[in-house]
């Protein structure tokens, strides 16, 4: 079993127990060690070898923790919650409802990452071009009382607090929390020096030095015009549907997630140069534009157009990333939104390659594969360097996966905010499901109305999706534990309590139903 602490402890999967199994064995001290000759005991450490580097040949179910496979079969509310994850997390499907022993099999094979570890010097450009700022009209729409709540909650500090309520910034900016929050992350320190400056003018204190403020300068580092990006900002902002939960605030809040871990926690000294972090960053900003509400599985069930144009293989994903970069790549690029106008080609092609690579990574149904990955670069890490996670530059390879966790990371923010997203993802799942009924189509786990359970939902997510990934990511940046865990493990429990409250009320209603007949 995968401990978190001693009160706490994760599934764990087939992989896990063999790797477990396999470290047992190796170790000196153990008696079975004695037994083996040293051909045996080398021939042991290459199989430990090839299962770390992710073996393309492994039975794909292989990496899904044995109680979630197990509890799907079941016949009872908890097996949807455990048929949904293993549906959107890890690609499995469950063969038709009709078939009462729910037996279930294997969808596509998932894409395998890009396994090679970069040893990469970090370049943290300061702007060079001095305090020359953009500022946004629709900044200048606000009201003189609310700029300064604005510019506050969209400083370089704030921003990078995981404690962050992205809610609010959306009531403040009317509406435009993607736009404001992509102008305040892509655009620093120009951003934040632009609210200062106005705020302040009408204040008594002073403006900070331009020199002194903090921020990614992007915009002079990789030579990006200020204006066009925050109109390519805009322009996809605009282009993310009004549906319940995947809108350009779900965008706005996986851009600021994400921003957090690259500088509270310290992720960003993974990334090669700058051009990686944007490249990251601009992923975060788009990885979900035009996101229908319906899953990739209700595209293939239905037959959608979508699905029949990308093969049925990560078919939403693929959407996102080509629809973005048709805006400024290409015969129809739109000239006011070209941010790689001053660009060199070879920084174009890298920036377009890596936000293709990220966005991918953020199909749900890669999530076991991926997470057995990074556990196994977190292994192979520690033979060669030992415990010392502080000092090692893992390179772009972390970087997708750091976006997939900033995108299953509500659960993992204050209950208040996780509880909203909550009641946001339900609904468009319901939404769905209302769909299906109409189409004449099985509805999907946790689609339904009338039988999907609010607390039982949250707690099968958290237990066997966000806190064993939240706990890899600790293995790879430390410093993520002591500010995510606790909140996890928080939530955690209020959703147990919940769920055990409504268990509660559904036998007493039962038993009155009873005593009624």
């Amino acid at each position: 079993m995968f401990e978190c602490n001693r009160a706490v402890t994760i599934p764990v999967s087939a992989w896990e127990e063999g790797i477990s199994v396999i470290d047992h064995i190796l170790n000196p001290s153990s008696s079975t060690n004695a037994t083996l000759s040293s051909s045996q005991k080398e021939a042991l450490a290459k199989v430990k070898e090839i299962l770390l580097a992710g073996n393309q040949n492994h039975k794909k179910t292989n990496h899904i923790p044995d109680e979630l496979k197990q509890k799907a079969a079941l016949d009872n509310s908890e097996a949807d919650v455990c048929s949904n994850i293993l549906s959107e997390f890890a690609g499995i499907k469950i063969i038709e409802p009709l078939d009462p022993r729910k037996k279930w099999r294997s969808a596509v094979r998932a894409t395998s990452f890009i396994n090679r570890l970069q040893k990469s010097v970090k370049t943290f450009s300061k702007p060079t071009d001095g305090p020359q700022s953009y500022a946004l009209p629709e900044w200048g729409m606000l009201s003189a009382d609310v700029k300064p709540k604005v510019a506050k909650i969209l400083s370089w500090e704030s921003l990078s607090m995981w404690n962050f309520d992205i809610f609010e910034v959306d009531r403040l900016t009317n509406g435009n929390s993607g736009l404001f929050v992509g102008w305040a992350i892509l655009c620093s320190p120009h951003a934040q020096y632009a609210m200062q400056s106005a705020v302040r003018a009408t204040g008594e204190s002073s403006l900070p030095p331009f020199e002194s403020m903090e921020g990614y300068g992007f915009t002079s580092s990789l030579k990006i015009p200020q204006k066009a990006l925050c109109n390519f900002l805009r322009a996809i902002m605009k282009d993310y549907n009004d549906v319940a939960y995947h809108n350009s605030v779900h965008g706005a809040d996986v851009l600021q997630s994400l921003n957090s871990i690259l500088i509270l926690m310290d992720g960003k000294r993974h990334a090669g140069d700058d051009l990686e972090l944007f490249s990251i960053l601009l992923a975060a900003a788009m990885h979900d534009v035009k996101h229908p509400g319906r899953t990739n599985n209700f595209l293939i069930n239905s037959n959608a157009d979508l699905a029949i144009v990308y093969n049925n293989k990560s078919i939403l994903e693929n959407m996102h990333v080509s629809y973005a970069f048709s805006r400024v790549l290409g015969a129809n690029k739109e000239k006011e939104l070209d941010i790689f106008e001053f660009m060199e080609p070879n920084q174009v092609k890298l920036c377009h390659d890596r936000c293709i690579d990220a966005i991918l990574h953020t199909d749900m149904s890669k999530h076991f594969e991926c997470l057995s990955q990074m556990e196994g670069i977190f292994k192979r890490l520690l033979m060669k360097i030992g415990e010392d996670m502080d000092k090692t530059e893992l390179g772009w390879e972390i970087m997708p996966f750091i976006l997939h966790l900033a995108d299953i990371s509500n659960p993992a923010k204050h209950i208040s905010i996780a509880q909203q997203w909550t009641d946001r993802l339900l609904e468009e799942f319901f939404n769905q499901g209302d769909e299906e009924k109409k189409l004449g189509l099985p509805v999907s786990a946790m689609c339904c109305r009338e039988k999907t359970n609010r607390a039982e939902s949250q707690v099968g997510f958290i237990k066997y999706v966000v806190q064993p990934a939240f706990k890899v990511l600790g293995l790879l940046l430390p410093k993520t534990t002591p500010e995510i865990s606790p909140i996890i493990k928080s939530n955690l429990k209020f959703w147990e309590k919940e769920q055990k409250e409504q268990k509660k009320e559904q036998k007493e209603q039962k038993k009155e139903q009873k005593e009624q007949k």
